[in-house]
């Protein structure tokens, strides 16, 4: 009996129990059973680097794409604010390419007084802090060990850069600081002044990857940015845009409606769009509130949707994010 509750324990503890390092004392409440599965399994690269072999440095590399935002923002004279935005797996829908991908981040748009700068496509790889790495650094890494170092690269990176301009520098993201030791790692990339969950004024959590809901974050982020007297660089990564893009964190109705023969074998996809025109219409009605007056806002995603349950995987291109620079005058 002991032999056989040994090894289910084994068996709990390599697949099941969450031990990525994120707040210990608790488990992710992902939703349902398929959502925890999910969570942990595609969590085991992680754990592998970072526990079975964690001396593999993450040798840091020139990215040759370059980076969103340092193609959008002149570095040589930069906006007096600016908002920049790595938007969780925001991708480009496939299946209609020339309909549904302009109304996604239409309610950015739409608003008299928002300038659009650009908008466009840039490669990406799959995974959310190589997204940070690319478009704060301009750098590729050979693992995800960022806080082995050494981090001498990290000199070139956007943040580093504005501060030595005078910029304050705040960073927002709803998840742990833990969660790939963001927070022993940021401050060589220049943002020591970062805010994650609970450091918030609404920490209620939400489903598609527990932690804060991007729509409450949103008014602080705004407040932050309303309140600097000075220059100010802000960096905001989101969440609730995470797979599995969980139906519990769509407000009101659906903007696409999942039941139509586009989205057949492709509902993950389809709720995917919802949540990020979500997005876009909470960051809309911030603007009109007036919380990004006279700010360039630069939104790009990490990398491409991953598509695990929905009958065709092809919906969004593989290696390729959408981007959108807007100003508020």
């Amino acid at each position: 009996m002991i032999w056989s509750l040994g090894l289910l324990y084994l068996i709990f503890s390599v697949f099941f129990f969450d031990y990525r390092g994120v707040n210990l004392s608790n488990r992710y409440q992902t939703s349902g059973w398929w959502g925890s599965y999910y969570e942990t399994i595609q969590n085991l690269k992680f754990n592998h680097e970072f526990f079975w072999r964690g001396t593999v440095k993450p040798e840091f590399y020139d990215w040759p794409h370059g980076g969103v935002l340092q193609k959008q923002i002149d570095m040589q004279n930069p906006p007096k604010k600016i908002l920049f935005i790595l938007n969780e797996s925001w991708g480009t829908f496939i299946p209609e390419h020339g309909a549904v991908n302009p109304s996604v981040d239409a309610p950015l748009i739409n608003i008299p007084n928002v300038q659009l700068i650009a908008q466009g496509e840039n490669p990406a790889l799959h995974s959310t802090i190589m997204g940070e790495l690319r478009e704060l650094c301009d750098l590729k890494a050979k693992s995800s060990n960022f806080i082995l170092g050494p981090f001498d690269k990290f000199k070139q990176c956007v943040p580093i850069h504005l501060q030595k301009e005078g910029y304050l520098v705040q960073a927002f993201h709803g998840s742990y600081s833990k969660m790939y030791d963001r927070k022993d790692w940021y401050p060589h990339m220049g943002l020591q002044n970062a805010r994650f969950f609970p450091q918030f004024s609404n920490i209620k959590q939400c489903h598609s990857f527990p932690g804060a809901c991007d729509y409450n974050i949103v008014h602080d982020v705004s407040a932050t940015n309303k309140a600097a007297q000075g220059k100010s660089f802000i960096y905001w990564l989101t969440l609730d845009t995470h797979h599995p893009y969980s139906e519990k964190d769509i407000l009101g109705n659906y903007t696409y409606d999942c039941k139509q023969p586009i989205f057949d074998g492709r509902q993950e996809a389809c709720r995917n769009l919802n949540l990020q025109h979500q997005f876009f219409t909470v960051l809309a009605n911030e603007i009109k509130a007036g919380g990004f007056k006279d700010t360039d806002i630069v939104v790009v995603g990490d990398h491409s949707p991953p598509i695990i349950l929905d009958k065709y995987k092809d919906s969004f291109k593989e290696d390729s994010v959408p981007f959108i620079h807007v100003r508020v005058h």
